[in-house]
């Protein structure tokens, strides 16, 4: 579910209080698991790229040569 089809949701007529406060909070997990999830992705990136050799600049241009 995206976050604007829960907003528009919201704004219908007929829902009581309660469901709306769900509604809220469904909107409000749904962003924090997004930034959540952009944070793992960034760190598994970090993590990979740490991990994987590299070489010096002065046997990089060795090599070049």
């Amino acid at each position: 579910m995206s976050e604007m089809f829960l907003k528009r949701f919201m704004e219908r007529p007929g829902l009581d209080q309660e469901e709306r406060e769900r509604i809220r909070e469904a909107i409000q997990e749904l962003s924090d698991l997004r930034a959540e999830n952009e944070r793992l992705r960034k760190t598994v990136v970090r993590l990979r790229s740490a991990n994987t050799p590299r070489m010096s600049s002065k046997l990089k241009d060795a090599l070049y040569e």
